[in-house]
């Protein structure tokens, strides 16, 4: 092995790569760093970490917050996927959508994780000790694809996606639910999941960790458009907003929606800080909750499974964003403020 190969390997399998580290991805890498420290051995071996993002505003954002907060913590930028994998034994991926998904790691037009693996630029060994997680919300059979072409080069590959949001990110209480071909690839993630969440399921093969969270993200958005109906209705009725509230989270309409991200603002519930209290800014955008309602129809479509509620869901959050495009850009409990605009409209319908 060469002297550059041999200074590889020794750095490498004490890297972590981070691809996609925006709203989540900047939040999830932090606990990753500062979780990761705190388990640390003694006298072992420090982890580095190197980061890749299109949008240099989010590298530079987390590159600095790490340099104030955990200044003996060795985090370097890459230039693309393909140079992550070269100096990287894990490799984490959070990015919206499927074709970003495939252009990091199985594009043969742009320098990805499989052209790394394949260049011949790494051992076999180091390729076989590779494991890849992608934690992003995207088509299963796609994600499946892209799994199934980094494993056949022998390195591994699970899909991770999470669930809590912005504010489970920030506070490492993310539920990430874990599709893997073996039970042996899901041991060998669930070390590095679990700095950044708090539960970590095994949910089964590759793409279950998807079919699960399409079918929960389904769920929040129904429950999010039930609460805002309900608590327009309250109003209209004439009940204190404040009271129905209350009411709701200590009965059985009480859900995640109510509990911690109400949707109406002024309302305050417990400890909770929801979007609504910030003008529906900084949660989880009505434009990402419409795309995992669309998942969940295609998935629906592909085994025939009713999805009545849900493909109401959808459609509202579609007109939504048609009528007004900026709320595509605000968290989805803005869909109550949706609702309120349409009944002073007076048009009755959404």
């Amino acid at each position: 092995m060469h002297s550059s190969l041999r200074l590889l390997a020794s750095t490498r399998a004490h890297t972590i790569g981070f691809i996609g580290v925006g709203r989540m991805g900047g939040h999830m890498l932090n606990n990753l760093i500062c979780r990761g420290l705190q388990r640390a051995e003694p006298g072992g071996p420090a982890t580095r970490y190197i980061v890749c993002d299109p949008d240099d505003r989010c590298v530079k954002s987390v590159v600095e917050r790490q340099q104030r907060e955990n200044k003996d913590v060795e985090v370097v930028v890459a230039k693309d996927p393909h140079e992550v994998t070269l100096q990287s034994s894990t490799i984490i991926s959070m990015i919206p959508k499927l074709t970003h998904v495939q252009q990091v790691y199985t594009s043969s037009s742009h320098p990805s994780v499989l052209s790394a693996l394949k260049s011949g630029e790494l051992s076999p060994e180091d390729v076989r000790a590779t494991m890849c997680m992608d934690e992003s919300t995207v088509e299963m059979e796609g994600s499946r694809a892209v799994s199934e072409a980094i494993e056949a080069t022998g390195a591994g590959m699970v899909d991770a996606p999470v669930s809590g949001g912005v504010y489970g990110a920030e506070q490492g209480t993310l539920t990430i639910m874990v599709g893997a071909s073996s039970p042996e690839k899901f041991a060998r993630a669930k070390p590095t999941l679990e700095l950044m969440g708090k539960r970590v399921i095994h949910c089964g093969n590759l793409g279950a960790g998807l079919a699960a969270k399409i079918c929960n993200n389904m769920m929040l958005g129904i429950s999010m458009l039930g609460l805002s109906e309900a608590m327009l209705l309250g109003k209209k009725l004439g009940l204190d907003q404040q009271i129905l509230g209350d009411i709701i989270n200590t009965s059985t309409g009480q859900s995640w929606a109510s509990s911690t991200n109400f949707p109406v603002p002024h309302v305050k519930i417990g400890d909770s800080s929801p979007a609504a209290h910030r003008d529906y800014a900084n949660g989880f955008l009505s434009a990402l909750a419409h795309k995992d309602l669309v998942l969940a129809l295609r998935a629906a479509e592909s085994v025939d499974s009713p999805l009545y509620v849900g493909e109401l869901t959808e459609r509202v959050y579609r007109q939504m964003m048609d009528k007004n495009e900026e709320m595509g850009n605000r968290d989805f409990s803005v869909v109550y403020r949706y609702l309120d605009e349409v009944v002073k409209s007076g048009s009755g319908k959404p």
